[in-house]
């Protein structure tokens, strides 16, 4: 009954999305346009680099040489190996989806457990700060964006340090993440025009995943329009109606529906716009960032709906700020 149910909803979802997709041709086309142009005006040149050269750190080994120099900083913190800490210092500095592959790389070659990668998964998977600074912060014009990038970072951090210090599940499994074994030494190579070749073509292959999914997810974006177009027309007050489309869209590609939040706040000025709004919803990440970190997690052993619970989790927190401060 549950299948035949779900096997329903996705017939007349995709017989909807079809019919949409010939009666506003234009919009959908439109929609795609401004999907592939976020991917490659903004994606590949704040991303592709950063995914080549860690794929290449992580194959090579290199990567534990800068945990070593991380310990200082992040391990009198964490008190975590130090691959671990490669983990997390590049999840944050290089954004999403870099903190899913460098965590899939690192399952891959066999250097973390599957309860390792499910505890830096759980809060190293955010947007970038490059990504912050030449897409999110300009659009909603913030002033004192430092505030903003500190504020977006010490929420997922913060968690991370709960996780690791007062959630149970983790407190049990504290001598498998507090053990470095000096023994991964050895798997680094002289090999290193094949680890770049592997994190060449692996980057390429996830860059272009990315990049479809934003195509895609941002087609469906027709569906939130059509949502503010009937409530404009049966709500007795339709003051909202934009407002509650462009929330929808964020949750089902993030870059699309900032966009029209942004639009919405330029064009009327009476409706506020909390400034943590945006931030909750860019932590949650929307539909297409979640389909985006499964792809990269296949064949893992990660599951998807822990990841979307820690998420969840933490765009909560966000939103807890919009009705504190």
């Amino acid at each position: 009954m549950k299948k035949r149910l779900i096997q329903l909803i996705f017939t007349l979802f995709c017989c909807s999305f079809l019919v949409l997709l010939f009666l506003y041709s234009k919009e959908c086309i439109a929609l795609a346009s401004n999907g592939l142009l976020i991917w490659y005006r903004n994606m590949i040149p704040s991303l592709f680099p950063f995914m080549v050269l860690s794929g290449f750190m992580v194959r090579s080994g290199l990567s534990y040489k800068i945990g070593q120099w991380l310990q200082p900083i992040l391990g009198i913190f964490f008190r975590l190996p130090s691959h671990m800490l490669y983990a997390i210092f590049m999840g944050f500095l290089c954004g999403f989806p870099m903190g899913a592959k460098i965590v899939a790389d690192m399952l891959e070659k066999e250097q973390i457990t599957l309860k390792e990668g499910e505890f830096l998964l759980a809060f190293c998977n955010n947007i970038g700060p490059l990504y912050m600074f030449g897409y999110v912060i300009p659009l909603f014009d913030y002033q004192k964006a430092w505030r903003i990038l500190v504020l977006m970072y010490l929420v997922p951090l913060g968690y991370g340090f709960y996780l690791r210090y007062f959630s149970p599940l983790i407190r049990k499994t504290f001598p498998l993440l507090s053990a470095c074994s000096a023994s991964k030494e050895n798997l680094i190579s002289p090999n290193y025009l094949s680890y770049f070749q592997q994190s060449l073509f692996s980057s390429i292959e996830q860059i272009t995943l990315l990049g479809g999914c934003m195509v895609f997810f941002n087609c469906l974006l027709i569906f939130p329009k059509m949502l503010e177009f009937f409530l404009s027309q049966t709500m007795i007050n339709s003051y909202y109606s934009p407002f509650l489309s462009a929330i929808f869209s964020s949750l089902i590609e993030i870059g699309g529906g900032l966009q029209q939040l942004s639009l919405i706040s330029n064009k009327n000025n009476s409706l506020s716009l909390p400034v943590f709004l945006p931030l909750a919803l860019l932590t949650f990440g929307g539909l297409s960032c979640i389909i985006q970190t499964c792809s990269i997690l296949k064949n893992t052993g990660l599951k998807i709906s822990t990841y979307i619970k820690h998420k969840f989790v933490q765009a909560c927190i966000f939103i807890l700020f919009i009705f504190i401060l």
